[in-house]
């Protein structure tokens, strides 16, 4: 066979050169990721989705504290109205003491000082959400506020309850009456995933390849949602018109 027939031969056939069959290689190596990441988060609802197992002898491990409606508004007319705006922003701490403290040394000295514990504060979003299920009444008791905060270099906004004297603490103990059920082969097959994602830093590579083809639409989306003509008026749209034909 002549060295042109075969050059010819070679561009017609659907033989592989080099570089298409790295990128192969390379586009099975993220697709098998993409699998192993689906099938952690599988295993991962499986696991947290297992029943609680009622304990035959309950213990108990430390204390909990929460806030409840103070007696005296209790006892007023509006007292079931804070009861039921208290549960949708009670907050709960534990201990392994009855006392709440934290324990800081400070110029070589241990110091104890008592826990903040304050009720929830209610994010932007969450609001416009209305995630906690607020009535209009019950939005009336709330004050959107902004504070620095020094974690995230920035002001966070927030919507924070007006009367929190209304509320008042209370301690009890803990008491364990349920445990999670325990499945040791998913929870050995998760660690395995999970071990070599870490291990070999896949993690990078997970993300990027799950979310490429997401990015490419929510960027079409964005095009189009930027469209000139679709979002000006058309009288605005006429007059330009005429003022280029002048």
């Amino acid at each position: 066979m002549d060295n042109f027939l075969f050059d010819d031969y070679i561009k017609c056939s659907r033989l592989k050169n080099k570089r298409r069959k790295k990128r192969l290689v390379k586009e099975d190596f993220e697709k098998q990721l993409v699998q192993l990441s689906k099938r952690r988060h599988a295993i991962y609802l499986a696991i947290k989705n297992l029943p609680l197992i009622e304990l035959k002898e309950p213990y108990q491990k430390g204390w909990v504290r929460f806030f409840v409606v103070r007696k005296d508004v209790l006892r007023s007319p509006d007292g079931v109205f804070y009861e039921n705006v208290l549960e949708k922003i009670n907050t709960f701490q534990f201990s392994n003491q009855k006392i709440f403290m934290n324990r800081k040394k400070r110029f070589g000295k241990k110091a104890e000082n008592p826990k903040e514990q304050f009720v929830s504060n209610i994010s932007i979003s969450d609001w416009n959400t209305n995630t906690f299920e607020l009535t209009e009444k019950e939005k009336s008791c709330f004050t959107l506020v902004e504070k620095w905060s020094d974690l995230y270099n920035r002001f966070l906004r927030n919507y924070k309850f007006n009367e929190p004297w209304r509320f008042v603490f209370k301690i009890e103990p803990y008491i364990i009456t349920h445990k999670k059920a325990v499945d040791v082969l998913l929870e050995s097959e998760f660690r395995l995933i999970d071990n070599y994602i870490e291990n070999r830093n896949l993690r990078g590579k997970i993300y990027k390849s799950r979310n490429r083809d997401s990015y490419y639409y929510r960027s079409l989306e964005k095009l189009r949602n930027n469209n000139e003509i679709k979002t000006k008026n058309l009288n605005t749209i006429y007059e330009e018109y005429l003022e280029e034909k002048i």
